[in-house]
């Protein structure tokens, strides 16, 4: 009998939420709202909970409301996370998950123990899991069925460049998520290694569905101890029952998901090539159509925000603008653009730099941004982003975002959609809108994002 997902509703919201739960359970045990760390920890086993209890380096979260569990912080060094342990399962820690991420956690790290199918290539003591064999209930809640779930392949992109740059005992590869430990039959282990999984473990399928269906960042490790006691003597985790292992892993992987947003595409610009990222156009010829429209000197002062490999400043210099600045927190996207331009490269001002934190030494007639502002989420990030160019521009602004109809994620990050009237709103405060108009863009592989662009003129408010 196979399992009949025909009455599933992937898209349909649920009845019971987590948010509503807590909701209560703060009600009942009298608690304030407030957020858990931004990265927690997921300890099926319970080793690593009870070692940081026992050598004081644990404290309990105030601020965890779930009826059924512990929450801890910890603090190594300058960086802090929250561990949790023997959430055992595929349904128990994906309830868990869905709790902490309602309460402020931006990624979850699972590591927990595994039995080894096949010896890895360098006898690592870890596997970053990258896909894993479908064989329990849970992630069937989330998405349609399909042999295995996976990790975000840009964030594993990301770890494992980082990961290269360490001593860390890992390696990447498949494994096999059951509900049933007991059931391991050699048949059932000879399957699952005939899919290539390199271990048996009972929680990353699961994780891997919800972070997909709920698009949250989650990483899950698993820690090869034994071979299903096969032998005698199995079960060895290492020292303090593998703790101390653990907890160099977590910091490194924290290390790596913090790295700034520079290093996150800096890494994109190395590892892809103009036709293998979605906003690629050979011609931009809409945002051309905009500048054009003003009717301006070409002395004019154009900056072009998040520009990246933009062909925009090439095709800038042919009708020639003669004072166009081009600024990307990429020096990777940035160098590559000035290498295609050749010598007429040393015609641009370039300028590697987080748009919120620059500082501009002139001001511009106009200010262009294809790529940046929807990547601002909150509202800091945008009233940053707009206290700066209200300084920066005496001319026009035109902005192209994802719309309404567009993409809700962008490279592996949330992105922030606009509607004409919304985006009006937000820029009322000193810039008139002039026009707008929304475009399908073709991506290199023939999807389609509908952006909104819209021009502005500024005025002093």
């Amino acid at each position: 009998m196979q399992l009949n997902t025909d009455h599933k509703q992937y898209e349909e919201p649920s009845v019971f939420t987590p948010e509503n739960l807590l909701r209560e359970a703060r009600r009942q045990k009298n608690m304030d709202t407030c957020n858990v760390p931004e990265v927690c920890v997921l300890d099926p086993d319970g080793d690593l909970v009870a070692y940081l209890i026992k050598t004081g380096q644990a404290t309990l979260n105030p601020c965890w409301a779930c009826y059924h569990t512990k929450l801890y912080n910890v603090r190594q060094n300058d960086r802090e996370f929250a561990v949790l342990g023997c959430a055992v399962g595929a349904s128990f820690a994906v309830l868990i998950a869905e709790q902490l991420f309602v309460s402020g956690c931006k990624t979850l790290i699972s590591i927990t123990s595994a039995g080894i199918l096949e010896p890895t290539k360098e006898t690592s003591k870890f596997v970053l899991i990258e896909r894993a064999l479908r064989d329990e209930g849970t992630s069937y809640h989330y998405l349609p069925p399909s042999e295995t779930s996976s990790i975000d392949p840009i964030l594993l992109k990301n770890l494992i460049v980082y990961y290269r740059t360490t001593d860390v005992s890992i390696e990447v590869g498949t494994s096999w998520s059951t509900d049933a430990p007991y059931r391991e039959t050699q048949t059932a282990i000879d399957e699952a290694k005939k899919l290539d999984a390199l271990c048996v473990e009972m929680e990353a399928a699961a994780l891997y569905a919800f972070a997909k269906a709920r698009n949250k960042e989650v990483i899950c490790f698993a820690h090869l101890t034994n071979t299903m006691a096969q032998t005698a003597g199995d079960f060895e985790k290492g020292e303090e029952m593998g703790s101390l292992d653990s907890l160099e892993l977590i910091r490194h992987t924290m290390k790596a998901i913090s790295k700034g947003p520079s290093q996150y595409w800096d890494n994109i610009y190395t590892t892809k090539q103009s036709n293998e990222v979605s906003w690629t156009q050979e011609v931009p010829k809409t945002s051309l159509d905009f500048i054009h429209s003003l009717k301006l000197p070409k002395s004019s002062k154009i900056i072009d925000v998040g520009g990246g490999e933009s062909r925009l400043v090439d095709n800038l210099l042919e009708a020639g603008f003669k004072n166009i600045t081009v600024l990307d927190i990429s020096a990777k996207a940035l160098e590559k653009a000035r290498n295609r331009l050749g010598d007429k490269g040393k015609e641009v001002n370039w300028i590697v730099e987080d748009v919120t934190k620059f500082v501009p030494d002139t001001e511009f007639d106009v200010w262009h941004d294809r790529a940046t502002f929807h990547f601002l989420t909150t509202t800091e990030q945008i009233a940053k982003y707009l206290a700066i160019a209200k300084k920066s521009i005496k001319g026009y602004l035109i902005l192209g975002t994802f719309s309404e109809e567009g993409p809700k994620k962008c490279s592996g990050l949330d992105i922030k959609q606009y509607s004409e009237d919304s985006l009006t709103a937000i820029l009322a405060n000193g810039f008139k809108k002039l026009h707008c108009k929304t475009e399908d863009h073709i991506t290199p592989f023939n999807s389609t994002q509908n952006f909104l662009f819209c021009s502005f003129k500024r005025y002093l408010d």
